[in-house]
């Protein structure tokens, strides 16, 4: 009789058990599967206000940027380019606004930059103002920005065509472009007082060409764009 006693107590022990019995208290319901941590969101790109795109700033102290609020953004880093001298200056807030105090008297751009906890970014257009400090009758237009080719890119060789953008605070104002290219240092005039954002030269020697462009307006006011490259395939 104990062995039979014995034997169905050890039975009963394995079916209680197999039946997920763990000695703990698991709430009532066992260890179901758990849901995986919602996947961030990238930060979406911020849309800019203030100073308005070519526009002239008259601020005598610290410029005040602003932008809207961008979807799924911890913070943001403005960044300002003077596009005289090429300098940047960068500012990380939590908010939609900052002040910065820049040098009056020149041209600058501005973008703002939208992060999370992702690798991703959000980059907001860029837009372009001019820091008077106080109204001036003419102002210089903004330095042209190369279209194409894009820095750096290859081309065949054969007619290549040359592209950029510009703009102006003086929206009156009439144009004209000097153009500047060689395999050198982009110092050697290609054409003067070109009336087009665009022009076709024909280049057979492959190797890398250096080129910039020129805006005058028509106070004699003008900006450089700065010195581009690209590559001439053989």
């Amino acid at each position: 009789m104990k062995k039979i006693y014995f034997k169905s107590i050890y039975i009963l022990s394995l079916i209680l058990f197999s039946c997920g019995g763990s000695g703990g208290d698991d709430g009532g319901g066992g260890s179901g599967p758990v849901d995986p941590p919602p996947t961030p969101q990238k930060p979406q790109k911020a849309v800019l206000s203030k100073p308005e795109n070519n526009s002239e700033c008259l601020e005598v102290d610290a410029v005040k940027f602003e932008w809207n609020t961008a979807a799924n953004t911890s913070s943001y880093t403005l960044n300002v380019k003077n596009l005289l001298t090429n300098e940047i200056s960068s500012t990380t807030t939590t908010s939609t606004s900052a002040d910065v105090t820049l040098t009056k008297g020149f041209p600058y751009s501005w973008q703002v930059i939208s992060t999370n906890s992702t690798t991703f970014v959000g980059e907001s257009d860029k837009w372009k103002f001019y820091l008077s400090g106080e109204p001036l009758k003419n102002h210089a237009p903004f330095p042209a920005e190369i279209v194409a080719p894009s820095p750096g890119a290859s081309v065949n060789s054969g007619s290549v065509q040359l592209s950029w953008t510009f703009s102006d605070v003086d929206s009156d104002d009439t144009h004209s472009f000097d153009l500047y290219l060689d395999k050198v240092d982009g110092s050697t005039l290609l054409v003067s007082k070109w009336g087009a954002t665009k022009r076709t030269i024909s280049l057979s020697d492959p190797g890398t060409y250096y080129w910039r462009v020129v805006t005058k307006d028509n106070h004699n006011a003008s900006s450089d764009s700065g010195v581009s490259t690209f590559v001439v395939l053989e």
